[in-house]
């Protein structure tokens, strides 16, 4: 059974896992297999962080011990900013098609609206389909294109700046 809820620093080494293995099954991400090399008590830090501030969210969905999405919302601290977000989405390959990514983008956005943020912004592979329809299913729009962005091996990919104004 999914459980979709707010991470909590116990999942650190989950989460460390999870990253690792979702940037193991694609080249749509930022990361590869690698994951992100910090410790879990750093990633703890990092989820803790979420927890403290109220206009941030740090969701995943589990499937029993397995932590199968993550899904992420970061505010500007500049004033200037503040008003703005960027979303994050993360989903394992076997869990494609199964709505997952959409109820996390829901809670994500339904978030962002009742945090007070007014724009909410993400970057996606241009060539990812998938997301980019995911993405404009809820109302997101492509601001600009970002050439070279990705560089995977010596191949260059580009990328979309899209944005949600709420």
């Amino acid at each position: 059974m999914l459980i979709f809820r707010e991470a909590v620093a116990e999942d650190a080494e989950a989460l460390l896992a999870h990253l690792r293995a979702v940037g193991g099954e694609t080249d749509n991400l930022t990361f590869g297999s690698e994951g992100f090399q910090i410790s879990a008590e750093r990633e703890a830090r990092f989820i803790n962080r979420f927890i403290k501030n109220e206009d941030e969210l740090m969701l995943v969905a589990t499937d029993g011990e397995l932590i199968v999405a993550n899904g992420v919302i970061e505010r500007e601290r500049i004033p200037r900013l503040s008003h703005r977000a960027r979303l994050t989405l993360t989903v394992l390959r076997d869990y494609w098609g199964r709505g997952i990514g959409s109820r996390l983008m829901e809670m994500m956005v339904d978030f962002c609206r009742e945090s007070g943020a007014q724009v909410v912004t993400l970057e996606v592979r241009a060539d990812n389909d998938r997301a980019v329809s995911l993405y404009k299913k809820f109302g997101f729009g492509t601001v600009g294109r970002m050439e070279k962005y990705f560089r995977i091996g010596e191949e260059y990919h580009a990328a979309y700046l899209m944005e949600l104004i709420l």
